[in-house]
């Protein structure tokens, strides 16, 4: 006689279900999950090279990477005055993804010439492990003397973008904000340039805002005037 299981029901009930046909679905619900990690890859891979079209425009407009990364609701909660000042320097923002393990990808920062640090070029790596552990790499920041404004901030919880860049924490905040740079800013980065005031002109449904709506309407009530969105003429 065929085993079954007590399975619960979104209606708060139990049923029993033949094993096998658990054991049925199981096995589809893997096929399914290997199909939709298949078109995500294809999906990073197609995308690759209008990504770069996108990058040679974005070089010729003045400031592009600042504008966006201000204007963006959740990322801008981390812009206080020293990153503020840093992210005017700031020229290109760039994604890599692990084409195989799309868990694991780069953000790349690229600077011009800066009071702050010498670096050119800061990384802050994100990969997840086959035991589902996070691991987190950075660069280090060759800070000029007296520039290194994180070290003030190491015992008060104010937020700070560098910081953030430059820590190794793996918590669910730092997860999250790695994540809307990756798959909300980057990809969107157009629409967060040249982003207004009037909600109402933009399409959510053409934006990738749910996770962020409920913070982006508290971060428009509060944030302070160095953090508001900046307008750019159309």
């Amino acid at each position: 006689m065929a085993s079954s299981s007590k399975v619960e029901i979104n209606n708060g009930e139990s049923g029993a279900i033949d094993e096998g046909v658990l054991e049925e679905m199981k096995s589809l619900l893997h096929e399914f999950e290997g199909v939709e990690t298949e078109l995500a890859r294809q999906h990073v891979k197609l995308l690759a090279p209008i990504y770069e079209k996108r990058r040679k425009i974005f070089e010729k407009i003045s400031k592009f990477w600042t504008t966006a990364f201000m204007n963006h609701p959740h990322v801008a909660q981390y812009l206080d005055h020293d990153d503020f000042e840093v992210v005017q320097c700031l020229n290109e923002l760039i994604i890599e993804r692990d084409e195989i393990n799309l868990d694991n990808y780069k953000i790349k920062l690229t600077f011009s010439e800066n009071t702050y640090f010498t670096n050119t070029e800061l990384v802050k790596e994100f990969s997840v492990d086959a035991e589902g552990r996070r691991h987190i790499k950075t660069t280090e920041v060759a800070w000029h003397e007296g520039k290194d404004f994180t070290k003030k901030r190491r015992d008060d919880e104010e937020q700070s973008l560098i910081r953030w860049f430059t820590d190794h924490n793996t918590d669910d905040m730092s997860w999250e904000l790695g994540r809307a740079i990756r798959d909300d800013l980057y990809p969107q980065a157009w629409i967060y340039f040249t982003f207004e005031d009037d909600e109402d002109e933009i399409d959510e449904g053409e934006i990738d805002l749910e996770e962020f709506q409920e913070e982006s309407d508290e971060d428009e009530e509060s944030a302070p005037p160095s953090k508001k969105r900046v307008k750019v003429g159309k």
